[in-house]
């Protein structure tokens, strides 16, 4: 299928994508024609845990906005498995620099969470107008720095230092991307990834992640829920990420 997208999901052009676009930084400050171009060239998929949104060497023709769910970012390793370089999710856009260079994907993009809704939209109109427009050209220059910021997160997830350090210090940083802190302090990370996926984030064995993760389990760090993660308590995790 074009641009990867795997036929596990479904499309539907009936979805509300001008509100899904309008909050977008990529689309939301474009004029009313080119928004509406925009719109016109967009459509909203549902994908299951596993669906491909593009692999490594397709054409980025269009612009990818996650409405819900998880999206990673992964590259092959030697060994057959893989390497994830990001992970994002509501309310971000991922691929956008390959789109704008109009070349091709460096990564798999791969859903990972039970499901997710992705809005693709053509990026033909926004890219023709890019060298006329100069207001066309700041929007996709501050979606750049956005980007910049993420791979500037994972570098300082993966230089905390010790296993322990690093693992402390992506679930804060998940945490405070799509956390949710509830009545009573708890803060909630809806964030469904396999002790694997963690393990690939901070770059480290599965076997030394599972340990970690059952150590703060018993003395109640961090505790495994229906859909991600709680922490009941923020500073301890601080502490961890700080090495006290």
């Amino acid at each position: 299928m074009a641009s990867g997208v795997s036929t596990g999901g479904s499309a539907s052009t009936r979805a509300p994508v001008e509100r899904i676009l309008r909050s977008s930084r990529l689309f939301g400050e474009l004029d009313p024609a080119l928004f509406k171009a925009s719109v016109d060239g967009a459509v909203r998929v549902t994908l299951a845990r596993g669906d491909v949104l593009w692999r490594t060497g397709d054409a980025a023709t269009h612009f990818t906005l996650i409405c819900s769910g998880l999206v990673k970012i992964v590259r092959p390793t030697p060994d057959a498995g893989e390497a994830i370089v990001g992970l994002f999710g509501p309310r971000e856009s991922i691929g956008d620099s390959a789109v704008l260079l109009r070349g091709q994907y460096p990564a798999d993009a791969v859903t990972s969470s039970e499901r997710a809704e992705i809005c693709r939209v053509d990026a033909s109109p926004v890219l023709a107008a890019m060298g006329q427009r100069p207001e066309v050209a700041r929007s996709m220059n501050l979606a750049l720095l956005e980007h910049t910021h993420a791979l500037q997160e994972k570098i300082r997830i993966m230089s905390a230092g010790s296993v322990t350090r690093r693992l402390a210090t992506l679930l804060l940083h998940l945490a405070d991307r799509f956390g949710d802190e509830l009545g009573d302090g708890t803060t909630l990370i809806p964030v469904d990834l396999s002790r694997a996926e963690l393990a690939s984030l901070i770059g480290a064995r599965p076997e030394t992640t599972i340990r970690t993760l059952s150590r703060w389990r018993k003395t109640g760090e961090v505790v495994p829920a229906a859909e991600g993660f709680l922490v009941p308590d923020r500073a301890r995790l601080e502490r961890e990420a700080s090495g006290d």
